[in-house]
């Protein structure tokens, strides 16, 4: 390949926002490779056949909007000015001729105005390909109310092939900041972070459910907690080993039936026949995904015939509130439920092993398959009913009990490749590229999430209509939604399909306006934000998102005075945060401790080389001294404690003590570190070697309710007189 070629590549690649290179957390570039990004661009859409292809697509790129007339959306904050630009092709003296018209309208449709400019100004004029464009400026004023709205211009030209052309742009007016409780400008709070699905209990069925977190959340309101904190609801295969992970769904905007609590089904009188089978499900020792889901939709059919042919069909007051949420769901759920009920007649939830006639949701053969199986589809858009009666309910519990933020939702980045969202509407996803992040340290390999990205471009020529519509599902009946990998709003690590990890890149994206999205629909939902800021970040990105008033993700393990790998010192928490030991992708306290992650990477062959590991398990010991270090600093440890090679609970405890001493506004608690598990919830870049998203907890539901560890933490929060950790 020519040197001009590879140059013209490395514009273009530029231009279409993938990043030349970028700099790992020691300092260390890793630069762009040439091969990717040819891949990467070709995946976006571009035409690299030729040179002259590729010059083309550069001048396109350059000049963007200018061949466009109107950009598609316009995204602003209700103290920015509201200049919507039009570009216009117009020859010498032919600007005086143009006339604009005006309209504006609501998110409901309505006309708020309408106006037609005589006069234009021009503000900027260019020559692209010999030809002459000018900018023309209109400036709205009258918008002072945050929201959305469509603004649609129809154009008076002396041009006959432009005359008449009308265009339509999305208007975004967006609040300054995100939502925050009154009671964390005031204070802060402690909460309890659980994997739902891992919970054991007494009456679930073998899967933490709906019923368990109402107990949880009661239980939580005794100790002072202000939320629960819990892994994605969406919707999953449930099949081992590929469809079990929360953060792989295939849809982010419903929810998975699993989570269902079935003792509070009206339709279900008798459970006599399965009772064998449900505690048969409860004491095995992995959660068994399919066995659970497999009788829980085997007993919602039974439940769904009953409802049909009684409350619906007759218009009783439950079949009426079920109509009136079909109405406010429309096409959406309908493609899931119609998407559910194909992967059930073909045995497989990847659309992508479907027949291909059946690949295309407005296909012929997809629409005769709604026609011809009414009922099924019915069956599955009632699941997500009685899903979204049951998490309202939920949320009503918090606010009954106290807990001030309540329900605090986890969002992830994606959808899987087979996934509904994506066979919805293919053209916005990079469909040959895979989401992931480059390697580090807790992940020597890199990781491939396995899902495709959202092509930052098309999102944004649809006016963000997808991005808003995810939002707004996950922030319903939430007090605070965690967006996973923030860093993804600014950019986001792709990777060519079949290639590693270390051959990705990253792509920008367009962060300023996605941002401004999320606080609109936070101060309408009254959803607090908590931005998983962790990873090989730019220096922009906690500053952005303290500018829009969105928690930082503090985790105690990577608080270091870098580049020393002491601990940074609780007063140097911003208090824009919130503060965790782990998340469910880092060892627990006790396996850190142990180094049970270390060796579980060793028993599965993670490590390049056994150089790196013994790095790794030097540095473990190292960082043991240094938190022991850094809490007797803090008089949370006696001066003669010496280094224990087993974490124990007064050291678990200090650990809390000490976060309870920053300035974070949220204190987070892992169920798991005062349970004492050792094995993390998830060995990222493990599939089956690892019962990733299938471990159940060490103690029942009922026995942690009990548990004095619980009540020992309550007094660690208490005992710190500075911070005010009680529910008003």
């Amino acid at each position: 390949m020519s040197s001009h070629r590879n140059n013209l590549i490395d514009e273009l690649a530029g231009l279409a926002g993938i990043l030349p290179g970028y700099h790992d957390i020691k300092g260390e570039y890793h630069p762009a490779y040439l091969d990717t990004k040819i891949i990467l661009l070709k995946a976006m859409g571009y035409d690299l056949s030729s040179e002259e292809s590729i010059r083309q697509a550069i001048e396109y790129e350059r000049h963007y909007p200018w061949l466009d007339i109107i950009e598609p959306v316009h995204v602003r904050t209700l103290s920015e000015p509201l200049l919507i630009s039009l570009y216009l092709p117009a020859q010498e003296g032919q600007e005086e001729k143009i006339a604009i018209d005006i309209a504006l309208h609501d998110e409901h449709g309505r006309m708020l105005k309408g106006q037609r400019i005589n006069s234009v100004s021009v503000k900027e004029e260019r020559i692209i390909n010999n030809k002459r464009y000018v900018r023309v400026d209109y400036e709205e004023k009258d918008l002072k109310e945050t929201g959305y709205y469509e603004i649609r211009i129809k154009i008076a030209h002396p041009d006959s092939r432009i005359d008449g052309t009308e265009r339509d742009s999305r208007l975004i007016i967006a609040p300054e900041m995100a939502y925050l409780p009154l009671e964390l400008k005031k204070g802060r709070c402690w909460g309890l972070s659980i994997n739902l699905y891992s919970i054991r209990s007494h009456q679930n069925w073998g899967v933490g459910d709906f019923g368990d977190l109402k107990d949880i959340i009661s239980w939580l309101s005794e100790l002072g907690a202000c939320l629960v904190a819990i892994n994605p609801l969406h919707a999953i295969p449930n099949t081992v080993p590929f469809g079990i992970s929360p953060y792989s769904p295939l849809s982010r905007l419903y929810r998975n039936y699993i989570y269902l609590d079935m003792s509070g089904l009206k339709e279900i009188k008798d459970l006599s026949m399965i009772e064998s089978t449900i505690s048969a499900l409860r004491e095995k020792e992995l959660i068994d995904y399919e066995g659970v889901a497999s009788l829980k939709l085997h007993v919602l059919r039974q439940d769904f015939r009953r409802f049909l042919e009684g409350d619906y069909k007759k218009g009783s007051p439950h079949g009426e509130e079920f109509k009136r949420y079909l109405a406010e769901e429309s096409e959406d759920l309908e493609l899931f439920a119609t998407y559910m009920a194909l992967s059930e007649r073909f045995g497989s939830s990847d659309w992508q092993r479907w027949p291909p006639q059946y690949h295309e949701p407005e296909g012929i053969e997809v629409t005769r398959f709604r026609e011809e199986n009414k009922d099924l589809i019915l069956f599955y858009k009632y699941i997500q009913w009685l899903l979204d009666a049951q998490h309202r309910g939920l949320y009503e519990h918090c606010r009954d009990k106290g807990l001030f933020i309540g329900l605090y939702h986890d969002l992830a980045i994606g959808a899987v490749r087979g996934s509904c969202d994506v066979w919805a509407d293919k053209r916005l996803y990079c469909l040959e590229a895979d989401l992931g992040a480059p390697p580090d340290d807790f992940s020597p390999d890199g990781q491939n999430w396995g899902f495709p990205p959202l092509l930052p471009m098309r999102l944004r020529r649809t006016g963000y209509g997808f991005f808003i519509k995810i939002l707004r599902k996950n922030m319903r009946y939430a007090g605070a939604l965690r967006i996973d990998h923030a860093l993804g709003l600014f950019r986001q690590f792709w990777i060519p399909r079949g290639m590693s990890p270390s051959e990705g890149a990253y792509v920008k994206f367009p962060y300023e306006e996605l941002l401004k999205i999320i606080a609109l629909e936070s101060v309408r939902n009254r959803t607090m934000i908590i931005a998983e800021d962790l990873g090989t970040i730019p220096e922009n990105v906690r500053e952005e998102l303290k500018r829009y008033r969105m928690l930082s993700y503090r985790v105690f393990y990577f608080e270091r005075n870098y580049p020393e790998p002491s601990f940074v010192k609780p007063d140097n928490y911003p208090p824009l945060s919130l503060a965790a030991i782990t998340t469910h992708d880092l060892p627990t306290i006790y396996g850190f401790w142990k180094g049970v992650d270390i060796q579980d990477r060793l028993r599965l062959g993670k490590y390049p080389d056994q150089r790196m590991a013994e790095l790794q398990i030097q540095e473990r010991q190292r960082d043991r001294q240094l938190i022991i270090d850094a809490l007797k600093k803090e008089g949370l440890l006696p001066q003669d404690y010496k280094l224990q090679e087993d974490m124990t609970e007064e050291l678990c405890f200090a650990i809390y003590a000490y976060l309870a001493r920053t300035r974070s506004r949220i204190v987070l608690v892992s169920l798991d570190d005062i349970t004492g598990t050792l094995k993390q919830q998830n060995m990222p870049g493990t599939v089956d070697t690892y019962p990733n998203w299938r471990q159940k907890t060490p103690l029942m539901l009922e026995e942690i309710i009990q548990d004095r560890r619980f009540r020992k933490l309550v007094e660690v929060f208490k005992e710190r007189e500075q911070i005010s950790f009680q529910s008003p």
